[in-house]
């Protein structure tokens, strides 16, 4: 079984970005706080899915194992 991965950092554009392994495009919101709340759920969707949230200064905040609902 593959791991993906949901990752949450700053892009140059200074908007937040949220990259899937398993996507080209990515999201982008307004705020840190928003963008985690998105990328929590794209991994909860995802089984297991390593979720990996950065600060503006690409530090990460919050790294975890999440793996989603079911059966």
């Amino acid at each position: 079984m593959n791991s993906m991965t949901v990752r949450v950092d700053l892009n140059v554009s200074g908007a937040w970005e949220i990259e899937l392994s398993d996507q080209r495009e990515r999201v982008t919101c307004g705020t840190l706080e928003e963008a985690a709340r998105a990328a929590y759920r794209c991994a909860a969707d995802r089984r297991p899915c390593e979720l990996i949230v950065c600060d503006a200064y690409h530090r990460v905040l919050r790294h975890e194992l999440v793996n989603g609902g079911g059966e």
